[in-house]
């Protein structure tokens, strides 16, 4: 169990918050190869009228295994008519507060913060406390994530 705990340790301690290669935002689905980074995979058509960046399709790729800050997580590619928009991570809530601490490590303080959140303009990303994740979002979403997080 000690070994399990240094060795996610020495990951994070050297993790580097920049929106992941694998995230190819404006990309269609078909460009990302979920093989290679999730251990399995499930895509899900869902409603568009669900999303607000969303007019034709709405589908979400759930990657399980996606490797994220020193383990293997749920991450959530979500596809705005045929595009990807943004990315949702999962974390456990005690990873938020060293998460965030390597967000400002490398970002700098958060453009916006809220007892649920802190948000990166410039990255586009953001550390999600309600729910336990961080998020990354293409240029096209940004006016729709930075109109929520500056109210």
């Amino acid at each position: 169990m000690l070994e399990l705990f240094v060795a996610a340790a020495l990951n994070t301690a050297n993790f580097i918050p920049a929106a992941p290669a694998d995230f190819r935002f404006g990309q269609a689905i078909e460009t990302h190869d979920f093989s290679a980074v999730c251990a399995s995979h499930t895509v899900r058509e869902l409603d568009p009228a669900e999303m607000p960046l969303a007019t034709t399709s709405h589908v979400q790729v759930d990657c399980h295994g996606y490797d994220y800050f020193g383990a293997g997580r749920l991450a959530e590619f979500v596809f705005a008519d045929g595009a990807l928009t943004h990315v949702w991570v999962l974390v456990e809530e005690s990873d938020l507060d060293p998460l965030q601490a390597a967000f400002v490590d490398s970002f700098g303080m958060p453009d916006v913060q809220a007892p649920v959140f802190a948000a990166f303009f410039e990255q586009r990303a953001a550390v999600r406390r309600d729910v336990p994740e961080a998020l990354y979002y293409s240029e096209t979403a940004a006016p729709l994530f930075e109109g929520f997080f500056s109210q």
